[in-house]
């Protein structure tokens, strides 16, 4: 675990982006870390612009603002010109298929896998946060789980619970 880990998802709106950031910030409380988390998105609620920025660390968050994430996960192409050059050396970069441009990251199907297994892009970030939990070892697997079955309606627990584990075994 590292002192300080700050991380950024970047879409659009409906793909789930602030309810990752949030969900991985509430589990890092939980799990007895700090952490702060922000957001920004366009007027359109889907379709716009939308990120989600969070900060996890051992001791209070002084200064709760990412500017160069150690961990970027960017699920449009738009996101990918507005934030890819943010990505802090030796960071690590996971990327939908879609919004790739030949990065060295990791560049895997979330989107398209969030709309095969939920129906719907809203899941995106859930599938991204599985992917981010196996890329990082600085998470703690149980507790994202909870937290996540804690955040969705009961309707949309095992659904979210699915899309969270298939974004996990991309990357393993």
């Amino acid at each position: 675990m590292s002192a300080r880990l700050d991380l950024r998802f970047a879409g659009a709106g409906g793909q789930g982006i602030v309810m990752a950031g949030r969900v991985l910030a509430e589990a890092a409380l939980r799990a007895g870390r700090a952490a702060t988390h922000s957001q920004a998105y366009g007027p359109a609620s889907r379709g716009g612009a939308s990120r989600s920025d969070v900060v996890i660390a051992d001791e209070e968050v002084v200064f709760p603002l990412v500017r160069r994430p150690r961990v970027l996960v960017i699920l449009t192409a738009e996101a990918h010109r507005t934030y890819g050059d943010d990505l802090a050396p030796g960071g690590t970069l996971i990327v939908d298929t879609e919004a790739s441009d030949g990065d060295d990251g990791l560049v895997l199907p979330i989107v398209e896998t969030a709309a095969r297994i939920v129906g719907t892009e809203l899941a995106s970030g859930v599938v991204a946060l599985g992917a981010l939990s196996a890329a990082v070892d600085d998470t703690d697997l149980e507790t994202l789980e909870a937290t996540i079955a804690d955040r969705v309606p009961a309707s949309l627990r095992a659904a979210n619970l699915e899309a969270f584990a298939a974004g996990r075994s991309m990357v393993r």
